[in-house]
């Protein structure tokens, strides 16, 4: 039902159908791409952290596994160099050669050699063992490499070696000679390592002799030129307090020292292996250091962070990616969620606005299954709800003029009759007859009241003179036996307004329901009053009174006096008047004891 269609300042059609995006809109937007970001930028740091950990880890894992394979292979050749070492002092042929002192003679020279050279030659590492030197007294046994070979007496030269008294005093292999070029060639091309041990008589403990024995630094550096190394990587070999860096096949003593005079942070990853921290120029290098099986000799090796830093710059560019794709697909997917959430809220805007231009009908297309769905549905109840209720308002509306219309029917117009009343009165007051006249003045007086002017509302005090002409006119028709007073509590109340026709109707009811069926004498009285801010009118009658079954009937409209003038304005539709007029709170009430009389009260507000 389409009502009210007018103009209420509503935007034109164009208009009023475009949703603009408001505040709330706009910040549930931002909020939806500021949480993808912050979710973003908190996986992406946290990835990182843990990527960057676990790529620590693996690289040093990795790093120290192939170390310690490095480390092994290195330490077998040098167990090699250990077990040539040992047999020269462990062996009975070489006891025997040292015990015969500055006499041993050609055939057991000869044989205490070839038992050396033998050894030599089935050593397994007897290429990294370019010189095996037996020395007793002035004479020397000399086991070699043919690029070894010398002239020099050995026997002789050795014991005037710089080293020679701390190497042979050592209690154990000592190697802090470090890496030294061999002291018997005419150059300095064959860098060797030194070792000076004691040989013992055969049957005492008692030196006799020297093993002067040098193994080659290639030992090292084959095994070396087969580790692969990430770039930015650096393999150092300490021994004692010599370093040593490899780089392109040699070894290479650094000094001074590049490693980090101070060691921040250690790790033991094993008995024999170790990651060691420090800082180097305000940066932090990371280095695994793992034990040979020579005294104070290392393997060191520094973690690249070449290596750490690329792995992690290839990683952060894949996260870059993998966060720009769901940024860009929060991004999407907002605004995907923004359009059909403004779609929907513009669906629901012109039905507002349908609504408020008067149509109230209901609209299917706003009730989707979802939260805005539930909004819609409760548009679409609002509108129909709204509908009801002016659907009863113009119903009320309907009956209120009905009533107007039936009152204004009954209003004759009695301009016609004016002249015969006059001619009536002129007549009896010229024959005397004082009753006529006096009752046909009321009747004029009160023919004139029913139509003069339109409005509903009259002062209290005209009302209050329609019925006493009403009165007048019945009190001669009764004879006299009726009896009219009015109680006025305060003069200020008659100038408040009543709706029109109120008191008549009560009265009339009084006369004809109350006092008539008593047949004797009766009488109405009015009283005024004021009750709060309201004022009360009271119709009392001392009449047979109403029964309960009949007073229900009264203000419903359904006993109604159909024969007199006034039958159309009973009652029931003199408190429906009131109550249209002035509200509910508003209206009439009847309490009556039967045999007793009756007392109606009208209740209004002051109004003037």
């Amino acid at each position: 039902m389409n009502l009210l269609k007018k103009d209420v300042n509503h935007p034109t059609d164009n208009s009023r159908h475009k949703l603009v995006r408001g505040p709330l809109q706009r910040r549930f937007l931002l909020m939806t791409l500021a949480s993808t970001l912050i979710i973003c930028v908190i996986i992406s740091l946290l990835s990182y952290y843990l990527f960057r950990n676990y790529l620590q880890n693996a690289l040093l894992n990795s790093t120290a596994t192939n170390l310690a394979n490095l480390n092994e292979a290195i330490n077998s050749d040098i167990n090699g160099v250990y077990r040539m070492a040992r047999y020269c002092q462990s062996s009975s042929n070489i006891a025997d050669y040292v015990n015969a002192g500055n006499a041993p003679g050609a055939v057991l020279s000869i044989n205490t050699y070839d038992r050396l050279y033998e050894e030599y030659k089935n050593n397994e590492v007897n290429k990294y063992i370019p010189r095996c030197v037996i020395i007793s007294d002035s004479h020397f046994l000399q086991a070699c490499q043919s690029t070894f070979s010398t002239t020099v007496d050995l026997a002789e030269a050795i014991p005037k070696l710089s080293f020679f008294e701390q190497l042979s005093g050592a209690e154990a292999y000592d190697f802090s000679v470090g890496i030294i070029y061999d002291p018997f060639l005419p150059r300095q091309s064959h860098s060797v390592i030194p070792i000076i041990r004691p040989i013992t008589y055969k049957f005492n403990s008692k030196q006799g002799g020297y093993l002067y024995l040098e193994f080659s630094t290639n030992l090292f550096t084959d095994q070396m030129k087969k580790y692969h190394m990430d770039d930015g990587s650096r393999l150092y070999l300490l021994i004692c307090d010599h370093l040593y860096l490899f780089d392109d096949g040699t070894l290479t003593e650094m000094s001074p020292s590049p490693l980090p005079s101070k060691v921040d942070e250690t790790y033991p990853l094993s008995e024999d292996m170790t990651i060691l921290r420090g800082n180097i120029n305000n940066r932090k290098h990371t280095y695994i250091s793992t034990k040979l099986n020579m005294e104070n000799c290392f393997l060191i090796q520094e973690v690249s962070p070449t290596t750490l830093h690329t792995q992690l710059n290839l990683y952060i560019l894949m996260l870059a990616v993998i966060l720009i794709l769901i940024f860009a697909m929060g991004i999407a997917l907002s605004v995907y969620s923004d359009r059909n959430y403004h779609r929907l809220l513009s669906k629901i805007r012109v039905k507002i606005n349908d609504t408020a231009a008067g149509d109230f009908s209901r609209d299917p297309s706003i009730e989707w299954s979802n939260e805005l769905g539930e909004i819609g549905k409760g548009i679409n109840d609002l509108s129909e709800s709204i509908d009801a209720l002016l659907c009863t308002r113009l119903e009320n509306e309907k009956q209120k003029r009905d009533l107007e219309y039936k009152v204004l029917q009954n209003q004759i117009n009695p301009h016609f009759l004016y002249n015969t009343l006059n001619s009536i009165k002129m007549m009896a007051s010229i024959q005397g007859a004082t009753g006529i006249a006096e009752m046909t003045t009321a009747l004029a007086s009160l023919l004139r009241n029913i139509s003069k002017g339109d409005s509903l509302l009259i002062p209290i005090s005209e009302e209050l003179a329609l019925v006493k002409d009403y009165f007048t006119i019945q009190n001669y028709r009764y004879g006299g036996m009726i009896s009219f007073e009015t109680l006025i509590e305060d003069a200020s109340i008659t100038d408040y307004t009543i709706v029109k026709f109120t008191l008549q109707p009560l009265v009339e009811n009084a006369i004809f329901h109350g006092l008539e069926p008593k047949g004797g004498i009766g009488k109405i009285s009015i009283h005024l009053s004021y009750v709060g801010e309201d004022i009360s009118i009271e119709v009392i009658d001392d009449g047979v009174g109403i029964s309960e079954e009949k007073l229900s009937g009264i203000l419903e409209g359904s006993a109604k006096d159909k024969n007199d003038l006034f039958k159309e304005i009973g009652i029931s539709n003199v408190h429906k008047r009131i109550q249209y007029e002035f509200g509910e709170q508003y209206g009439i009430s009847i309490h009556s004891t039967v045999h007793k009389g009756t007392t109606m009260q009208v209740i209004i507000p002051r109004r003037k």
